[in-house]
């Protein structure tokens, strides 16, 4: 079998789907990524991977400055951008699709043109869903209503791919979610934690001398000037007896600040094993970066940073496994809850061994193959 995946570009969209190209590949089947974005990270996962939009730099396609982050324009402001985003991958999407020829399509919810190609060669489509800023199901007929100059360029009808959805979210945080959001026919998969591969640097081997807490804006943020939120964040850091592990994702770190001595910096560190060793996770609501910590078992503080964001918030609030604030505003009384508070604690312990016993990527090889 020949699956090809196709992810919208950033890290939070491609990295949930790894585990299930690994187990894919080994159980025998052919893989390939076809993306846009960052493909040397595809590549260094171990993935064979085509550049579909090479030279292209995607903050001219999402078009940051032109948004306004304070306003949630619900499911129709996400379809309608990652629509946009979608679109400038068609076209090389579908001659590495005819000229690959897979059996299967596997795609991230938001990249709207994993489904058009599975339906242009007549092959299943598999969404990948990590959370639920972008599990909402209404969402991929509105991006197929977006991007209807493309099926109809292509000679596609703009209708569903047959296929199947996978749901790395478990099923409790699932059953406080609103129905628009859940569909009755997703299939469980466990979600593992894949970051990256990278070098592990020596004192994560050790254990901390104090309790840890991680810090992250995820893969975009720091990119586009985010870490300037983190600064006060940073100076309150320096009253409480912990560590702190910051990291930068690119970002320039003179915007943190001055650093105290509890707060170490680092540019790209994958999020599991830093977890491993920490009593909580700060972080601005990604839903990759929430599952890792679901995964872990580790407490969070949810800071987001954009509309969507603030589904991921509200799920983990109310699971009891999360606090959230403003980003500005994190500071010791964030730290103590994490620290400190066991009741969450005992709630991300439960979700942990939730998401454990959900079937793994390999587990779920032959339902896809029998898809196929």
């Amino acid at each position: 079998m020949r699956a090809l995946f196709v992810n919208s570009p950033g890290l939070g969209h491609i990295f949930p789907s790894v585990p299930l190209a690994h187990a894919l590949t080994a159980a025998g089947h052919d893989v390939l990524f076809a993306q846009g974005g960052d493909v040397g990270a595809v590549a260094a996962a171990g993935v064979d991977v085509v550049d579909v939009t090479p030279g292209l730099d995607y903050a001219t396609v999402f078009r940051p400055e032109e948004i306004d982050f304070s306003v949630d324009g619900g499911d129709e402001f996400v379809a309608a951008l990652f629509a946009r985003v979608s679109g400038v991958t068609v076209d090389r999407l579908l001659e590495v699709a005819r000229s690959w020829s897979p059996d299967l399509v596997v795609h991230s919810p938001l990249q709207g043109a994993g489904p058009l190609v599975a339906g242009a060669i007549g092959v299943p489509a598999v969404s990948v869903v990590t959370g639920p800023a972008d599990s909402a199901p209404l969402i991929g007929a509105l991006m197929r209503d977006h991007m209807k100059e493309h099926y109809v360029r292509q000679d596609v009808a703009p209708v569903p791919a047959p296929g199947l959805r996978l749901n790395s979210m478990p099923s409790s945080l699932l059953a406080l979610l609103p129905d628009r959001v859940r569909a009755d026919d997703d299939v469980p998969m466990r979600y593992v934690p894949f970051n990256g591969n990278g070098e592990l640097p020596g004192w994560l081997l050790e254990p901390p001398r104090r309790p840890r807490i991680a810090v992250t804006l995820g893969s975009i943020a720091g990119l586009w000037g985010g870490l300037a939120v983190l600064a006060p964040l940073v100076a309150a850091a320096g009253g409480t007896d912990a560590e702190f592990v910051v990291t930068l994702g690119g970002g320039d770190p003179s915007l943190l600040g001055e650093l105290p001595p509890n707060v170490r910096t680092v540019d790209w560190l994958a999020l599991g094993p830093l977890l491993k060793t920490c009593h909580g996770l700060i972080h601005h609501g990604g839903s990759g970066t929430s599952a890792v910590a679901m995964a872990m078992g580790v407490p969070q503080c949810v800071m987001p940073l954009s509309p969507d964001q603030k589904d991921n918030e509200r799920a983990v609030v109310e699971r009891g496994i999360a606090i959230g604030a403003a980003a500005g505003t994190v500071g010791a009384a964030e730290f103590r809850a994490l620290l400190e508070d066991e009741g969450m604690r005992a709630a991300a312990a439960e979700v942990r061994d939730e998401v454990t016993a959900m079937p793994s990527p390999a587990a779920l090889v032959g339902r896809l193959e029998s898809l196929v």
